[in-house]
């Protein structure tokens, strides 16, 4: 039995009420989706903008991109004494 059957089983047990609260959830679950899925857009397109400006400034200019991934990659002493 698929998911959807089952909630619609379990559904069909309680009162118009309560058939309504659970309505309403799924509502409100649909509309959390959306607003994260639109934010989770938003966010995108403001760091596309971001680094486009970045680039746009020459933020990166001058800078080496392999040199400094493997200089934040080498290991650091943390101030733990061994």
């Amino acid at each position: 039995m698929r998911l959807d059957e089952i909630i619609q089983q379990h559904t069909q047990a309680l009162s118009p009420a309560q058939q309504a609260e659970v309505f309403d959830f799924v509502l409100f679950l649909e509309q959390k989706q959306t607003l994260l899925i639109t934010d989770q857009e938003q966010r995108k397109q403001r760091l596309k903008k971001a680094l486009d400006n970045a680039v746009k400034l020459g933020v990166f200019a001058g800078i080496d991109g392999v040199a400094w991934q493997n200089e934040q990659r080498q290991d650091r002493n943390i101030g733990y004494d061994e």
